[in-house]
């Protein structure tokens, strides 16, 4: 298997503000890009920020969004992303997703599944779970 190298991006995406938190993927992207990175990793929902609460609904994505995953898709065309988002699905259920991006599409998405409900985290109370774990292939394996 050949060496490749991977990011971590370490942001703090303002809550709530999908337009702003894309600029803020994009920006890092480029720097990876010219560091030559072969995949970059965002935080769980990096694009939304975390203890949304009941904001999930005005932020939720489809699986076909153009907005705001539509740059994303393009940008993986050289640097396979993972980023993290609230995703919708077609019953209007809500699901804390992560999507795996490379060759402008989405390859692989999962949906949390384990939710915390205990302490300062409310995850349960507002997601839905996800319903299991798959492996998918990569470039890298």
């Amino acid at each position: 298997m050949p060496k490749f190298k991977v990011g971590l991006a370490q942001i703090s995406p303002a809550l709530g503000d999908l337009e702003s938190n894309l600029k803020i993927h994009l920006e890092y992207i480029s720097q990876a890009k010219k560091a030559g990175l072969d995949l970059l990793v965002f935080p769980e929902l990096s694009l939304t920020g975390y203890f949304l609460k009941d904001l999930n609904a005005s932020v939720a994505l489809p699986r076909g969004d153009k907005k705001i995953l539509g740059p994303l898709k393009t940008a993986s065309r050289d640097l396979d992303l993972v980023v993290g988002f609230v995703e919708e699905d077609e019953r209007h259920r809500f699901f804390i997703a992560t999507a795996y991006l490379a060759g402008e599409e989405i390859k692989h998405l999962h949906r949390k599944v384990y939710l915390p409900t205990y302490g300062m985290f409310s995850d349960g109370r507002f997601f839905s779970p996800g319903d299991g774990f798959s492996t998918f292939p990569t470039k890298f394996g």
